[in-house]
């Protein structure tokens, strides 16, 4: 068989920019059709130039890369560029935004490459509504006014659609904002509002950080001990983070510190497996070996149920800012191991790929998803210091309480929203919803266009182990591609299902390297 000539890259954010930059970079590859339904190439959902400069990139600027080789290459990029961030800190988090710029300059500049290679690349602003397979496994993709027909096409279109379990905000009442993201509805939240927030994850912090930007009047210094204080001028909004479990996240570690690890590793875990020794029990009792053989001191109770002594709602609010600070505390001070961000960061890879050759039983697989993941993402998606020494500032002054054990929502007669948790019920008149749910069954009616007629054809199913279906898309987690298709491949969130966290910029270019590698390997 001879290489695929002609590629199909179905959205263009963060993955179809790496994709697009891999495949002119390094594949003999003679035309490239791009879609992208927004019409804006390059940025991406979470990096667009004009949203709010206030949510900042979680990880930290020397680790952001469109390649998994070369870590360093948006901090490379930014040298040259001192009018977007000068005096940046390596180790800091600048505006998602200035990624974005990152991207669409990668995107821009790739092109001009594919010219000078002679690569033709077709540009279509439209969103890929189905595709068909012919016998010989070309793909015909088509969209409202096309079609076009390539070797072969890969999904990379980022977010599955929203999840939003909360009841539609009555006509005359209460504020509900659905989506934090390039919204300006949280600008119009008054300044002496009371704001509820669903979720205590990374984008709940964004509308922290955003409900209290230099841009209300408010301010941030620190005094002569170094701790920062919260001044706030003429903004004298309130905010509760309403969760179920109350679960913070810890913190991005400002130093770097070099792990060997020595019990999680892929040969030590495949032969757990093959000896049918491999289970959650067993995965946890290796990595409190490997925190042993660090030094790391952990409150192993106090991972399992953070708030076990917490019987008040008043309680659980001192408690979370008591974690707070230590979280803090553990990432900023070179002299304190912040082992469980350390471990999960230098072990994503082999994490990934313990998903992806199925390691686990199909029974632990589903309690991991079920009962651990969000506690595993606290550790493994973690909080930018800064961002984490705000929200402590602002606890520390009152405006800003954790409300944990959140159990239903519903509406009043008056139009407000209920929120029932486990210590009481608030009655919230501004609600944000940051829950980052996202709809990750793939047979669902909500899927967009393009992915139930997939389905419909049958050329994408939903993951299943032991026969029952699980979240995201039955992949083959070597190549990538589609186990019901013969040319279609997946580079996006459905990969979460068969495997773990696809909100990483270094691992989704990690799957497109290995997509591409296999792709034309097989087709050689």
């Amino acid at each position: 068989m001879t290489a695929p000539s002609h590629i199909a890259l179905v959205g263009c954010g963060f993955t179809g920019t790496s994709a697009f930059f891999q495949l002119v970079d390094g594949y003999p590859v003679e035309e490239i059709t791009i879609f992208e339904a927004s019409g804006e190439f390059g940025p991406g959902y979470p990096y667009r130039l004009d949203d709010c400069p206030d949510y900042l990139i979680n990880n930290t600027t020397d680790t952001m890369c469109l390649v998994p080789s070369n870590t360093r290459a948006f901090v490379t990029w930014l040298k040259g560029k001192p009018e977007l961030a000068p005096d940046f800190d390596e180790r800091g988090h600048l505006p998602r935004s200035v990624f974005g710029r990152f991207l669409k300059d990668v995107f821009e500049s790739t092109g001009t490459v594919a010219a000078i290679k002679g690569i033709r690349v077709n540009l279509v602003p439209h969103e890929v509504i189905d595709m068909d397979e012919d016998p010989q496994g070309r793909v015909t993709l088509h969209w409202n006014g096309g079609r076009t027909t390539v070797d072969k096409a890969i999904l990379t279109t980022g977010r599955c659609p929203d999840l939003d379990r909360v009841p539609p905000a009555p006509a005359e009442g209460a504020t509900y904002v659905a989506s934090h993201i390039r919204n300006a509805d949280l600008d119009e939240v008054p300044l002496d509002a009371k704001v509820h927030v669903l979720g205590a994850s990374l984008s709940a912090y964004d509308v922290v950080n955003r409900l209290f930007s230099p841009s209300t009047g408010c301010a941030f210094h620190r005094d002569e001990r170094g701790t920062l204080q919260f001044e706030p001028g003429p903004n004298q909004r309130r905010v509760l983070l309403c969760s179920r479990s109350g679960r913070l996240k810890a913190m991005q570690s400002r130093h770097e510190r070099d792990l060997e690890r020595t019990e999680v590793t892929p040969d030590r875990l495949r032969r757990q497996a093959r000896a049918g020794a491999l289970d959650l029990p067993t995965l946890a009792e290796m990595i409190r070996k490997e925190a042993d053989h660090h030094g790391a001191v952990i409150d192993w109770d106090a991972v399992r149920d953070p708030y076990a002594d917490c019987s008040t709602a008043a309680e659980v609010d001192q408690r979370a800012g008591d974690l707070l600070d230590e979280a803090i505390a553990d990432a900023a001070d070179p002299s304190r191991l912040n082992f469980l961000v350390d471990f999960f960061d230098d072990a994503r890879d082999d994490l990934w790929q313990c998903f992806g050759e199925q390691l686990l039983t199909a029974a632990d697989e589903r309690t991991f998803r079920n009962r651990l993941e969000t506690a595993v993402l606290a550790y493994a998606a973690p909080c930018p210091v800064p961002t984490a020494e705000k929200l402590l500032a602002l606890h520390r002054a009152g405006r800003l309480s954790f409300v944990k054990g959140v159990r239903a929502i519903g509406t009043t007669p008056t139009g407000q929203y209920e929120i029932e948790h486990e210590h009481g019920t608030e009655t919230a008149r501004v609600l944000v919803n940051t829950t980052g749910s996202v709809n990750l069954d793939v047979v669902h009616d909500d899927q967009p266009a393009l992915v139930r007629n997939l389905v419909r054809k049958g050329l994408i199913g939903a993951y299943r182990r032991e026969g029952q279906p699980m979240k995201g898309a039955a992949v083959d987690m070597r190549t990538y591609r589609s186990r019901d298709a013969r040319s279609i491949y997946i580079a996006s969130m459905l990969l979460w299902g068969p495997g773990i966290f696809t909100s990483s910029a270094y691992t989704m270019a990690r799957v497109v390297e290995q997509l591409l590698a296999e792709l034309f390997s097989e087709d050689s």
